[in-house]
């Protein structure tokens, strides 16, 4: 719960009293992007600038960049003759949503971890890796309204609102850049307008608890009621004409448990084979991530997944509800 003050943390099994997980380091006023096992965040220290990637047990940083490297191509008239030309520059980039391959090595070598975070600026998807200065982009770029993005089997994957789904694949090159190509397509008969007016639907991706499939989680929240319902569906790929395409179907949410959030969703197995639960968090964005003042932090709970007649689907408030925060939305921390 990152906060001007100090942030705190509360344990979600087990009551939310003493003892709470130990955190070697208090960010203040940091704006949380992502998580990801071990303690690890993705943060802007300093809102829109100042990204790093933070472990809060062990208070380790690593310094991302603040800037992207934008390659573009034009044609230079000099009078007798048109030539194509290359040309390289930096820009600032604003980290909205991210993720991360793997954590990142001790010592700050490259190895296998590689940040993705889908950004506001000249390009909305930017990828980096230990040991680079700059954020790489891609010719394969994605809408600025793109929800949340995830790392599943070797890929990056990023959704957006119109259920349009983009994959990335990141691999290096021998001068220590890396390479990024990119394919996008739409999940067939997948798209549809909101069933109540005023209603927000959101979408979270995130790996099933077995690592198999890839998830979409859409969350529907009422315009007076707040969140009242989940859908969970697996994404399926096909053989289409031109590359791959993917299809979703619903996935049967027995045995497990979802923490959904914007970069840092995560799925569990529960050892049963009782109907699935689903916790959530207030972070759905109302308006441009850099005009937000302020975070609310009351639509939170758990949303459990039966489907018996006599046992509708339900949310349960059982989280705690907070004063709106200045910073950052809450975040799961993924011991």
């Amino acid at each position: 719960m990152p906060s001007t003050a100090v942030t705190s943390c509360y344990r979600i099994f087990g009551g939310f009293g003493n003892p709470r997980p130990y955190l070697a380091d208090h960010p203040r006023g940091a704006r949380f992007c992502g998580s990801f096992p071990g303690g690890w965040f993705v943060v802007a220290l300093e809102q829109i600038r100042g990204h790093a990637l933070l472990n809060l047990r062990s208070s380790e940083r690593v310094q991302l960049p603040d800037r992207v490297r934008i390659r573009e191509r034009f044609y230079l008239d000099t009078g007798a003759d048109m030539h194509l030309k290359n040309n390289t520059r930096k820009c600032p980039v604003f980290v909205r949503t991210a993720t991360m391959s793997a954590a990142p090595p001790a010592g700050g070598g490259a190895g296998a971890c590689v940040v993705a975070a889908l950004t506001n600026g000249p390009t909305n998807i930017a990828f980096w890796r230990p040991g680079m200065d700059c954020w790489s982009t891609t010719k394969t770029q994605i809408r600025a309204d793109a929800e949340d993005l995830a790392f599943h089997d070797g890929w990056f994957y990023a959704v957006t609102p119109r259920e349009e789904l983009f994959r990335y694949k990141v691999s290096s090159r021998a001068n220590g850049a890396i390479k990024v190509r990119g394919h996008g397509s739409t999940l067939y008969e997948s798209w549809q307008a909101p069933l109540v007016s005023g209603e927000i639907v959101s979408r979270y991706l995130l790996p099933s608890a077995s690592g198999k499939d890839l998830l979409m989680v859409k969350r529907y929240v009422h315009p007076v009621r707040g969140t009242w319902r989940f859908q969970v569906f697996t994404l399926l790929q096909q053989q289409a004409e031109g590359g791959p395409a993917f299809c979703r179907r619903f996935y049967r949410m027995w045995g497990q448990v979802l923490f959904v959030g914007r970069g840092c969703s995560k799925a569990f197995d529960t050892g049963s084979r009782q109907a699935g639960c689903i916790y959530f968090l207030d972070d759905i964005g109302r308006g441009s991530v850099l005009q937000q003042k302020h975070y609310l932090c009351t639509d939170t709970g758990s949303f459990s997944c039966l489907t018996s007649p006599r046992h509708p689907d339900e949310i349960n408030h059982c989280l705690p509800k907070g004063i709106p925060s200045e910073t950052s939305p809450w975040i799961w921390y993924l011991q």
